[in-house]
Parts: C-alpha cells; sequence; structure tokens
C-alpha cells in the first residue's frame, strides 16, 4: 500500500465522520426535544426510505466501483467515465419522474405522499453523487469524496443551526435541507472532475454498453447491499405497518443512536478497499488477521460504554425513555455490524466474493422476516421483532467470518463463538442486573478478553 496516500486518505476520512458525528449529534439528540416524537417519526420516515432508494441505480455505482478498484486515474478513459456518467444520470432521471407519478397516484395520505416524492429528488442527486464519488474512491482519491461529504454535512448542520435558532425546525423544513445539501456535494465532484471530463468525448451508445457492463458487476453486490439493509429494514417495515409510526420511530430511534460507529466505519472500509486490492493474497491474509485481532480487542467496550451513555441519554431526553429500552437490546446489533462491515464485507469484495455475500445476507433476511412476521401477527409482541434483528445480524456475522477464513485458508481461532457468548451476557445482565453491577460485569471480560490474547500471542 503507499503509506502517504493511504494516511491522507483515512485524514480525510476520520474529518468528514467527525463532522458527520456533530450533525448526527443535533439531528439525533436535539431535534427529538424539539419536534416531538410524532413529527421526528415522520422524519426518521424519510431517512429510512433514503436509506433504500439508492438501489434504484440498479448495481450501476456499485459496478464502477468494483470495475475500477485499485486502478490509477492514468489507467481510465475519461470519454468511458464521461459517457458512462451521463448516460447512468439521464435513464435514473426518467426513472425518477416515472416513479414520482406513480407515487403521486396511489399513495392517498398527503405527508406520506410528500415525503416519497422528496425521497425521489433525493434519490437521483445521491445517485448522481454516489457514481463520481465511488470512481474518486475507487482510484484511492477518497480525499476528494471525503471533501464532498464535508461540504454536504457543513451545510446541512449550519442550516439545522439555523432553523432551531428561528424556531422553524419542521420536518418539511429539514427535508429541502438535507436533499440541498446532497445538491451541493455533488456540485464540488462534478467540478473535481470538470477537467476531465471537458475533453473526453461523449458517446451515448458507449456510455449505454459502459452502464449495462458495470451494472452487470454491481448487480450481485447492490443486491447484497440491499439484502444487508433489509435485514433491520423488513423488522422496522413490519413495525411500521403492525403498530404505526409513532412505534416505527422508537425502535428507528434506537438503532439511529447505533448508527454512529456504524457509519464511521463504513467510510474505513471504503479507504481500505483500492488499497488492499492492490496486495498479495498472503499479505491480504496478514492484514485480515491484524484487524480481527483489533475487532476482538476494542469492540466489546462498547458494552462497558453503553451503561453511562445511556443514563445521559434518560436525563436529556426523558420523553423518549421507551425508545431507550431498546437500546440494550438492539446494541449487539452495533458490535456485529462493525464487525461484518470491516471484515466481512470489505475483504469478501477484495476477493470478488459478491455472490457469497449475497446468499449470506439472503439467508439473514429470512431469519429477520421470520422473526418479524411471528412477532408481528402471531406474537403480537413487538419485542420479537427486536430479537429476531439481532439474531440475524450476528448469525451473518459468524457466516461472513467462516467464509473469510475459508476463502484466505485461515485456521478459525474461536472468536465468533465468543462473540456470541460476550452477547448472551450482555442482553441478560441488561434484564437481570442494576447497571451498578452491570459495569464491573462487562469490564471484566473486556480486559480479560486482552489478558487472553496477549498470553496467545506471547
Amino acid at each position: 500500500m503507499q503509506e502517504s496516500s493511504l494516511k491522507r486518505n483515512f485524514s480525510y476520512a476520520f474529518a468528514a465522520q467527525g463532522v458527520a458525528l456533530a450533525v448526527g449529534s443535533v439531528t439525533n439528540l436535539i431535534l427529538p426535544r424539539v419536534l416531538g416524537a410524532e413529527d421526528f417519526s415522520w422524519w426518521q420516515l424519510f431517512v429510512f426510505y433514503a436509506t433504500y432508494i439508492p438501489c434504484l441505480a440498479l448495481g450501476l455505482n456499485d459496478g464502477v466501483y468494483l470495475r475500477w478498484g485499485g486502478k490509477t486515474r492514468e489507467e481510465l478513459d475519461p470519454a468511458v467515465l464521461r459517457s458512462q456518467f451521463w448516460v447512468g444520470a439521464a435513464f435514473q432521471l426518467v426513472l425518477a419522474m416515472a416513479l414520482g407519478g406513480v407515487v403521486s397516484l396511489a399513495v392517498a395520505d398527503l405527508r406520506r405522499r410528500a415525503i416519497l416524492l422528496a425521497v425521489l429528488v433525493y434519490f437521483w442527486l445521491y445517485s448522481c453523487h454516489n457514481h463520481l464519488g465511488y470512481l474518486f474512491q475507487a482510484r484511492g482519491e477518497t480525499d476528494v469524496y471525503s471533501r464532498s461529504l464535508i461540504l454536504n454535512k457543513l451545510v446541512y448542520l449550519g442550516g439545522q443551526c439555523l432553523l432551531l435558532a428561528a424556531g422553524a425546525a419542521g420536518v418539511f423544513a429539514l427535508i429541502p435541507l438535507y436533499i440541498g445539501a446532497c445538491g451541493l456535494g455533488l456540485a464540488y465532484l462534478a467540478v473535481r472532475i470538470r477537467g476531465e471530463f471537458r475533453g473526453a468525448r461523449l458517446d451515448l451508445r458507449l456510455g449505454a454498453a459502459e452502464c449495462r457492463r458495470s451494472a452487470t458487476v454491481g448487480l450481485s453486490l447492490m443486491l447484497s447491499n440491499l439484502c444487508a439493509m433489509l435485514v433491520l429494514g423488513v423488522g422496522r417495515q413490519v413495525v411500521d405497518w403492525r403498530w404505526g409510526v409513532l412505534a416505527f420511530g422508537q425502535i428507528s430511534f434506537s438503532l439511529t443512536l447505533i448508527n454512529f460507529a456504524l457509519t464511521f466505519l463504513s467510510q474505513i472500509s471504503m479507504v481500505l478497499f483500492p488499497a488492499l486490492r492492490r496486495v498479495s493474497g498472503q499479505e491480504l491474509a496478514a492484514y485480515s488477521q491484524k484487524l480481527e485481532d483489533g475487532l476482538y480487542l476494542l469492540l466489546p467496550w462498547m458494552y462497558v460504554l453503553y451503561l453511562p451513555g445511556r443514563a445521559l441519554l434518560e436525563l436529556w431526553l426523558p420523553d423518549y425513555r421507551e425508545s431507550l429500552e431498546y437500546l440494550a437490546l438492539v446494541l449487539p446489533i452495533c458490535y456485529f455490524d462493525c464487525k461484518m462491515n470491516l471484515l466481512g464485507n470489505t475483504f469478501l469484495k477484495v476477493l470478488n466474493r459478491q455472490n457469497q455475500l449475497l446468499h449470506i445476507n439472503l439467508v439473514t433476511i429470512l431469519v429477520s422476516l421470520g422473526f418479524a412476521l411471528a412477532g408481528a401477527w402471531v406474537m403480537d409482541e413487538i419485542l420479537w421483532v427486536v430479537y429476531g434483528m439481532v439474531a440475524a445480524i450476528a448469525l451473518r456475522s459468524v457466516l461472513a467470518d467462516r467464509a473469510l477464513h475459508r476463502a484466505l485458508d485461515l485456521p478459525g481461532r474461536g472468536y465468533d463463538r465468543r462473540d456470541l457468548l460476550l452477547a448472551g451476557t450482555f442482553l441478560a445482565a441488561s434484564q437481570l442486573l442494576p447497571w451498578w453491577g452491570m459495569m464491573p460485569l462487562m469490564t471484566v471480560l473486556a480486559v480479560g478478553r486482552a489478558l487472553r490474547l496477549g498470553r496467545a500471542r506471547a
């Protein structure tokens, strides 16, 4: 790996996530107090739909990332890049407009219709931004993509603060601000790539052929990513159908709180992918084991930090006490998703095992769906939906760990079994022990891991 380039990319990725953390703090800690439970639930519904709508790109952007990951700027033909981008953008615009017509005719609830139409506008801007961002990341220029994210988040953060100061932070003021900030991020990337595109010919036939090729390559990864999101998404959607938008908001709020870590780690994964594409198989195995050891030591501390974190949240958001009850139940999701994002997703994509990722995600989405349907219409108990999410995410992480060990011909070290045991201990302790008994228990278990690994290395 080129160390200076990797350090620069990590620096900008960390800066982007620092800004994202500030935005997330305002969005998830201040907006709930200002908007109230119902309006904040509608805001979360917009974010929920906005998370899934990029799948309408049909694998095009994922294909760009996979086909050109590890390539340098000099190795790529600007005419191919320009033609593919404009054909893809035109197709997605037509698709968004057609779906907007369907939504206008089919959705009777005015608020839900307005939110869905806003999501379609966001889809087009986000997809174009993602296409260019993936191109820069694939070439190892993650710092450029990170700058666009920093611009996006700073504009949104500043606008949020102004709306809050003016007492005008309603759902339908925040949504245009969110979309406009994404548009500015796209504008920045368009300016950065303008020099390459300006001198390149625009060939619509070439662009269509390249779009088909990229979509074919990226389709399995797109489906895998969609299924990965649906592992949690089907449960949340069932909650919306069965218990309404307020219950949806309660579950989503707990999941949103753990997304801080997941969003941060997804950026690390984006930086690692093009760099890992350039290393040999033996080096790849060594990197995976180092990363696995690091996660084995660090991730248990989130169970310890949960306790003071929840106490502070209960003081700050007393009206969301019921939502915070779910936080202990969903925290293992954060643990196993962090591990999956950095190890399973990253290394299996480097090894071109997208189909294997898809199969793993399909199995786990069935587990989540089964629990969700049984919890909603058999047990009539929302906790069963939550348990299904946790079980599915944990299963996915274990399956991906084992697939990666087989692919790299590495011996199993029993980490997955210990992770499951630790999660079970945390869940049981959260239901049976007071915080002053739970915190030393989880601290002892986290320290014990470090001592055991140190003895094994010695």
